[in-house]
């Protein structure tokens, strides 16, 4: 279950840098992009990873 909810987490955050970072040209603006896009890749990827390990141990049981 953790899987999923990081998934949609990093699904906000993308979401997120794309409101946000809107049509400005600034130095900031970039930057937190830039932070809000790696942070949701990297929530993406990890909830993937834990998404499947969760279905793995069902599939044990």
């Amino acid at each position: 279950m953790k899987g999923i909810w990081l998934i949609v987490v990093g699904n906000i955050l993308y979401l997120a840098s794309v409101v946000f970072g809107g049509n400005e040209i600034s130095n900031f603006s970039d930057f937190s992009r830039g932070v809000l896009i790696e942070l949701s890749i990297g929530c993406n990827l990890i909830g993937i990873i834990l998404a499947v390990k969760e279905i793995r141990s069902y599939e044990k049981v």
